[in-house]
Formats: structure tokens, C-alpha cells, sequence
């Protein structure tokens, strides 16, 4: 993600663009984020319910969480870059996608994972494309109705959460991880530690990332 969001600055200050592997690239990468949301609601999930915690609660904060950070990637696009400010971006995405996965949880691993191929053959299959016949219904999984840096509507994208959490379901039954693995404990240390806080790195690495390259192509000499 960082190394993409640096490509994708220096290609913004020096009036040029990535080139169309990008959009694999990018497309592997908010893949990846939403399948690991799925998986961590349904470890998650299991683990409250064992705690004998409020799963409502939970979702309710975690909604709260990652809707809260949207905003502010709303606002911070708007101010920086309001041509093609971020409306319904990743996060946005992520944030729907965990309340429809709360909803859809109790109906167990095969249901999910039914309708997580069915919500991205749907968007895969060009069935929504071109406009939707209101703006308001572009999230579901129509075109931006207006120019965006950031666009991950319903379709195809929420089929990584539906599918996520059926692989959580399936491979940590109860929360707890049904297959051994290496003994990585010291090897993966720091990676450990930036995917426990993955969203602060989210938010705040653009914030490093494009001062920088403005700096790099705007300031110094060549």
C-alpha cells in the first residue's frame, strides 16, 4: 500500500500517471485489506461471543471507528485535492462491509461465502456498468458519478468481506487457529506490529508520503 501510494504521488507532482498494471496492483491490495476484515470479524465475532460480550456493541464501535476515519479522509481530500476529493474510498467500503457482514454473519460460513461470489461476479460481470440511475445508488456498484482518487463501491468489493469471513469461519473455528505454523514469533516482529496498527498507518502515511514528494519534485534543484 505505501509503496503504491509513493508511486502514485510521484506520478501526481510530476504530471504523469501509473501505468494500467497499476490497477492490478491497487485492485491485490484493497483486495487483500477486505479479505483480512472479513477473517478478523469472524475471529473477532467468536471471541466476544465467548467473553460474553455485545456483538452489537462491538459492531457499533467498529462501524463507529473505521466511518470515523473515512471522514477524515473525505475532509483531508476535499481540502487537498477537491477536483477529485474521496467520497466512498477503502474505508468507506471497509465500514459498510462491516455492518453487512454483522448482518449476514449469523447465517454461517457456506451462506457467506455463496454470497460473496455472488456479489463479485456481479460486479465483475459488467452487468453495473456506465451510470447508475441515481447518483446515490453508485456505491452499490455503478461508476463514480464524479471523479474520485479513491472508488470501491459495494460490487465487486464487498465480495472480499463476505468470502473473508467464511475463510475465518473455516480456518479459526471458535477463534482459535485449527493448523499449526512456523515458529516466525522473532522474524515477524515488526510486521506484527504494523498490522496491529494498520489503521493509524493508514491514515497517517500520506500525510509523511505527500509533503515529501512535493518537496522532492517541487523544491529541490532537478
Amino acid at each position: 500500500m505505501i509503496i503504491f501510494h509513493a508511486s502514485w504521488d510521484w506520478a501526481y507532482f510530476n504530471d504523469s500517471e501509473l501505468g494500467a498494471a497499476s490497477r492490478y496492483f491497487s485492485g491485490v491490495i484493497a483486495g487483500s485489506f477486505i479479505t483480512l476484515l472479513g477473517i478478523s470479524m469472524s475471529l473477532d465475532r467468536d471471541r466476544v461471543r465467548a467473553a460474553g460480550g455485545s456483538l452489537v456493541r462491538r459492531t457499533a464501535r467498529r462501524v463507529a471507528l473505521i466511518g470515523g476515519a473515512a471522514a477524515l479522509v473525505t475532509l483531508g481530500t476535499w481540502l487537498a485535492l477537491p477536483d477529485e476529493f474521496v467520497y466512498f474510498g477503502i474505508l468507506h467500503l471497509l465500514a459498510a462491509a462491516t455492518l453487512l457482514v454483522a448482518l449476514t454473519a449469523p447465517l454461517g460460513a457456506i451462506t457467506n461465502a455463496l454470497l460473496g461470489v455472488a456479489v463479485l461476479a456481479t460486479g465483475w460481470s459488467g452487468l453495473l456498468d456506465g451510470a447508475a440511475p441515481q447518483p446515490w445508488l453508485s456505491i452499490l456498484g455503478w461508476d463514480a458519478p464524479r471523479a474520485t482518487v479513491d472508488w470501491y463501491p459495494l460490487a465487486p468489493w464487498a465480495g472480499f468481506a463476505f468470502l473473508g469471513f467464511a475463510v475465518g469461519q473455516t480456518c479459526y473455528p471458535g477463534g482459535r487457529r485449527r493448523f499449526s505454523l512456523p515458529p516466525w514469533g522473532g522474524q515477524t516482529s515488526a510486521l506484527r506490529l504494523l498490522g496491529r496498527h494498520s489503521l493509524p498507518l493508514y491514515l497517517t502515511h500520506q500525510l509523511v508520503l505527500f509533503p515529501l514528494f512535493w518537496l522532492l519534485v517541487t523544491v529541490l534543484p532537478g
